[in-house]
């Protein structure tokens, strides 16, 4: 049974500060300034992973590093409300699909839904069947593949966390979520879905790169390339977007 009906689904992942939150904040700007498709509408919606953590769980899930400390992880699969956030997902689905319904101007239109948060592509739903089931939901998976050292830089200088917090907990399981993707991203683009792997270390003007992407992707129709150097960086062979992800595995 298909859920969505008239909605696009969009994943957007990336380990922390890899800029998912400015990606998607930009995304959703310039679809509603854009020139939009005949077949889209002007609904679009957005949910945050992070809003379903669970601090009961995270103190479940504590960790003893070795410099003694102990911590809670919040940086667990199972330190997140999985079921409660599907259930929400297919409740924001079937409300928009109702308004487009009901409006004639977006009548059979298109609406896009976009999942953010650093283990949107890792579920630990209770029920098994809902993780593949939740998993397919999406039409289009964006990636932002980041390096350690970049990364625990950003991090360090926004919310900074306990370096053995850091190196021992957040840093790896990143790197055990992360090396899930790459088969999973490949299943996906076997099954001709729109899979974008973004090369985070490098510095982009956010706004055109959401122009392209949107462009991309045929949601927003533009006369010109808005920066070819960015398309072409964006958009480079799918095996070469695979190899930042194994980069950063390493790193």
């Amino acid at each position: 049974m298909n859920i969505k009906e008239n909605i696009i689904v969009i994943g957007v992942g990336g380990c922390s500060r890899s800029g998912k939150t400015l990606l998607v904040n930009e995304l959703i700007s310039q679809y509603y300034k854009g020139n939009k498709a005949n077949n889209f509408s002007d609904i679009i919606e957005e949910m945050h992973l992070d809003d379903y953590a669970n601090y009961q769980k995270v103190m479940a899930n504590k960790y003893k590093t070795n410099l003694g400390n102990i911590y809670g992880n919040w940086e667990f699969s199972g330190s997140l409300d999985w079921d409660n956030f599907y259930q929400d997902i297919k409740e924001k689905i079937k409300n928009m699909n109702l308004k487009i319904q009901r409006d004639a101007k977006h009548k059979n239109r298109k609406g896009i839904l976009i999942l953010e948060g650093f283990l949107i592509f890792s579920p630990l739903i209770s029920i098994q069947a809902y993780n593949n089931e939740y998993l397919n939901l999406f039409d289009i998976l964006i990636f932002i593949s980041l390096n350690k050292s970049i990364a625990k830089m950003r991090r360090m200088k926004t919310t900074s966390v306990p370096n053995d917090y850091y190196e021992e907990i957040l840093w790896p399981e990143y790197i055990k979520n992360c090396s899930k993707y790459i088969n999973y991203f490949i299943n996906q683009k076997n099954q001709n879905k729109n899979v974008l792997v973004i090369n985070g270390n490098k510095e982009y003007n956010i706004y055109k790169m959401a122009i392209c992407i949107l462009n991309w992707l045929k949601i927003i129709n533009t006369e010109n390339i808005v920066d070819k150097n960015i398309y072409n960086e964006l958009f480079m062979p799918f095996d070469k977007q695979i190899s930042l992800i194994e980069q950063s595995l390493s790193s």
